[in-house]
């Protein structure tokens, strides 16, 4: 089988642990297009927060 080329992060094993890492970061289901996701008590009606926090 022919060496993994993932280009900036590497080859082989090493390249796609990195590649995998940096993807799991930017691409996490969890904690996208949620403002509040921090806030765990708060829900869409209990929020304290305005349109001017932001």
């Amino acid at each position: 089988m022919k060496d993994f080329d993932f280009g900036y992060f590497g080859t082989g094993d090493e390249g796609y642990a990195q590649y995998m890492t940096a993807f799991e970061r930017n691409f996490n289901a969890d904690s996208t297009d949620s403002f509040a996701s921090d806030d765990a008590d708060c829900d869409a009606g209990s929020c304290d927060s305005t349109e001017d926090d932001f």
